[in-house]
C-alpha cells in the first residue's frame, strides 16, 4: 500500500488523471479515496477565481480550465502635478480672516483652492535629488564605495561603517546594506514563483527572499491588478493561445483586474513591508496609530469652536530599549509618517489639490505630535460650564430621546393595573421608582453598573454620557512618548519626513515646518507671520523595477540614519568639558 503511495507525486495529479479518464497503475483504493478527499477541499476553485476563470471549470489538459473572463485594459499611471510656489519673503498680513478660520471654511474636497496653500505659505520643490532631500549628505549610503568592498572583508568593514544612534545602539553598516540590496535585486518572476510555490525552471534554483518575503508577497498581489513594468509593455494573452503551453496556474503574472479594483489595504501593506526592511535595523518599527490621527485647529477667538482634519496616516515609531516598555506596547516618536492613498485619476485640478491637501494634513499633524514633547493633553471642554454645571438648572431632569417612549409604555401598562384595584399607593410608588430608574439622576446610574439595554438591543450609553457631563475622550495615545526625534534643538523649525505612495510607486517628502505655524494652529495670533513651509519631494520610484527599488531604499536609509543620529546636548557637552578641565583630585586616604 505504501509503495503505491510513493509512486505518485501529488493527489492533484491523481485527480487530474481521474477527470481525464486515465488510469494510474499500482495505486491503492485508499490513495484514490485520499485523492477524492483532496479534490473536495482543494482550493483550486478559489485559485481559478483569482486567475480570472469560472469556478466550475474542468481540470483536463493545460488549456481546459474554463472560459476566462475578459481581461480589462491596464490602468494608466498618473501623478498629481500641483506645485505651489511661495516667495522667500511673503507678506506678513493676509487680511481680517485668520489662517485657522480660512482652513475651517473647508467642508468638502471641492472647497480646496490654491489660496489655502498660499495662506500656509507652502513652497514645493518637485523631483528633488537625494542630496537635497537629506539635510546632511554624509548620512546617505556611499553606494559605489560600499559595493566595492570584497565579500571577504564585509565583516571587518561593517564595524567601521556603524555610527552611534540616539537610542544607545549602533546603526547598521555596509553588511546590512548589501544584504538588503541583494534581496531587492531578485527578479520579480523568480520571487513570485517562490511566493506561489511554483517549481523553478530546469537549471535554476528557487529564489530565497529572506527579509523581503513580505514585500514580494504584497508585490505579487499587486501584479493581479497593476501590470509589472519590469516586463515591458503588457501583452494581453489568452489562455486559449496555442503557442502558450504553460498552464495558467503555473504562470507568475496573471492580471485579473484594474488598478482601481486593488483593495487599499494592500498598498498600505506593501509600503509598510518596504519601510520595515530598513527601519528595523535602526531600532524602529511601523505601527498603526491607536488613536485617530487629527490635525487640530484652534481659532484665536475663544467664541469660535475648535475643529480638526482626520487622516489615514501611519507612523514610524522608535522602539524603547527597555524590555518592559517594549512588551507593554510603548512607542516613541513619531519618527516619520507614511501615507498610502488609493487615488489613481488626476484629471482635474480639484483632484490634484485634494491629494496635496492630504499630504499637507499628514505632515502638519505629524509635526503637531512631535511638538508634544514634555507637554500634557488639555482635553476639549475640560473645566467648561457644559462639563461641570448640572443639567436643567440642577433639577432631576427628564427622559431624553427614546427614553420618553419607554416611559409612556411603562405608565400605560401601570395605569391598566391600577384601574379599580386596591393598594394604589403602593403601586404608584413602584411606578415612580421605576420612572426614576429609567431616566436616571443628574449624573445617571452608578459607574460600576453596566448600562441596561433596551428590548431592541440598543443601549442608552449616549444618554448616560450626556448626564455624566464628561468632556470628550482623549485624543493623545496614552502609550506613546511624544518627542521630536532628530530635531535640531533651538532651530525654530522641524524637519518632518513622510513616505508617500500612489499606484505602485513611492516618493519621499521632507517639509520644514516652522514652530510659529504650529503655534498659530493652536490658537496664537497670526499677525506676526511665519516663514514659508518648504517641502522637497523626490521622484516617484517604481517598486516593480529593481534599480528604482534600490534607489528608494538608499533614500529611506539616509532618512532613517539622519533622524536616528545621536545629537549631543549642548548643556551636557559644556558640563563634560568643565569636568575634564578640573584638575584630578589626589587620593589622601
Amino acid at each position: 500500500m505504501f509503495a503505491g503511495i510513493s509512486q505518485i507525486e501529488s493527489p492533484v495529479e491523481i485527480t487530474q488523471g481521474l477527470a481525464c479518464g486515465e488510469a494510474h497503475p499500482g495505486t491503492h483504493n485508499l490513495v484514490l479515496d485520499m485523492a477524492m478527499l483532496s479534490l473536495s477541499v482543494d482550493p483550486s476553485a478559489a485559485m481559478r477565481r483569482r486567475e480570472g476563470l469560472s469556478p466550475d471549470s474542468g481540470l483536463c489538459g493545460s488549456h481546459s480550465y474554463g472560459t476566462p473572463r475578459e481581461i480589462p485594459p491596464p490602468t494608466p499611471v498618473r501623478f498629481p502635478r500641483c506645485v505651489p510656489r511661495a516667495g522667500e519673503h511673503p507678506p506678513s498680513t493676509r487680511g481680517s480672516v485668520s489662517l485657522v478660520s480660512l482652513l475651517q471654511s473647508i467642508h468638502r474636497p471641492a472647497d480646496i483652492r490654491l489660496s489655502h496653500f498660499d495662506a500656509l505659505r507652502l513652497h514645493v520643490i518637485a523631483d528633488a535629488s537625494p542630496q537635497d532631500l537629506i539635510p546632511e549628505r554624509n548620512f546617505l549610503p556611499p553606494v559605489d564605495e560600499w559595493n566595492a568592498v570584497p565579500q571577504d572583508d564585509l565583516l571587518e568593514a561593517n564595524e567601521a561603517t556603524r555610527k552611534p544612534l540616539n537610542n544607545g545602539n549602533l546603526s547598521p553598516g555596509v553588511q546590512t546594506y548589501r544584504e538588503r540590496q541583494k534581496e531587492l535585486l531578485i527578479d520579480n518572476a523568480a520571487a513570485f514563483r517562490t511566493i506561489r510555490r511554483i517549481p523553478a525552471p530546469a537549471g535554476e534554483t528557487a529564489a530565497r527572499l529572506g527579509n523581503a518575503y513580505e514585500f514580494y508577497k504584497n508585490l505579487e498581489f499587486f501584479s493581479g491588478y497593476w501590470p509589472d513594468t519590469s516586463l515591458g509593455p503588457e501583452v494581453e494573452t489568452s489562455p486559449k493561445d496555442e503557442n502558450d503551453t504553460t498552464p495558467l496556474h503555473l504562470q507568475t503574472h496573471v492580471r485579473t483586474g484594474t488598478g482601481s479594483q486593488l483593495p487599499p489595504d494592500y498598498r498600505q501593506q506593501l509600503l509598510t513591508a518596504f519601510i520595515k526592511l530598513v527601519a528595523y535595523d535602526f531600532g524602529c518599527n511601523v505601527s498603526f496609530p491607536r488613536v485617530e490621527p487629527r490635525l487640530h485647529l484652534t481659532p484665536p477667538q475663544s467664541a469660535s469652536p475648535p475643529s480638526y482634519f482626520n487622516s489615514s496616516v501611519t507612523f514610524i515609531y522608535r522602539t524603547p530599549t527597555e524590555r518592559a516598555s517594549a512588551r507593554a506596547g510603548i512607542v516613541e516618536g513619531p519618527v516619520a509618517a507614511l501615507s498610502a492613498r488609493a487615488s489613481i485619476v488626476f484629471a482635474t485640478e480639484a483632484e490634484e489639490h485634494l491629494d496635496l491637501a492630504r499630504e499637507i494634513v499628514a505632515v502638519l499633524l505629524t509635526a503637531q505630535q512631535r511638538a508634544r514633547e514634555a507637554k500634557s493633553e488639555k482635553r476639549f471642554g475640560d473645566g467648561k460650564w457644559w462639563t461641570t454645571t448640572p443639567r436643567w438648572g440642577g433639577g432631576p431632569g427628564g427622559p431624553i430621546g427614546r427614553e420618553g417612549e419607554k416611559i409612556d409604555e411603562l405608565l400605560v401598562g401601570k395605569e391598566e393595573k391600577l384601574v379599580g384595584g386596591a393598594g394604589s399607593e403602593n403601586e404608584g410608588s413602584k411606578v415612580a421608582g421605576e420612572f426614576k430608574k429609567t431616566i436616571g439622576g443628574i449624573n445617571g446610574p452608578s459607574a460600576s453598573k453596566r448600562p441596561k439595554k433596551a428590548k431592541d438591543g440598543n443601549n442608552m450609553q449616549i444618554y448616560e454620557n450626556y448626564r455624566r457631563m464628561n468632556p470628550p475622550g482623549p485624543t493623545w495615545d496614552r502609550k506613546a512618548r511624544y518627542c521630536a526625534i532628530g530635531k535640531e534643538p533651538g532651530s525654530g523649525f522641524d524637519n518632518v519626513f513622510m513616505v508617500s505612495s500612489l499606484n505602485h510607486h513611492i516618493c519621499i517628502l521632507r517639509a520644514m515646518v516652522p514652530e510659529k505655524l504650529l503655534d498659530v494652529l493652536e490658537g496664537s495670533d497670526d499677525r506676526e507671520g511665519w516663514e514659508r513651509v518648504v517641502m522637497w519631494r523626490s521622484k516617484w520610484y517604481d517598486l516593480y523595477l529593481k534599480e528604482e527599488r534600490i534607489e528608494a531604499m538608499g533614500v529611506v536609509w539616509g532618512m532613517m540614519a539622519w533622524l536616528m543620529r545621536k545629537i549631543e546636548d549642548p548643556a551636557k557637552a559644556e558640563d563634560q568639558v568643565a569636568d575634564e578641565a578640573q584638575p584630578e583630585k589626589m587620593d589622601l586616604s
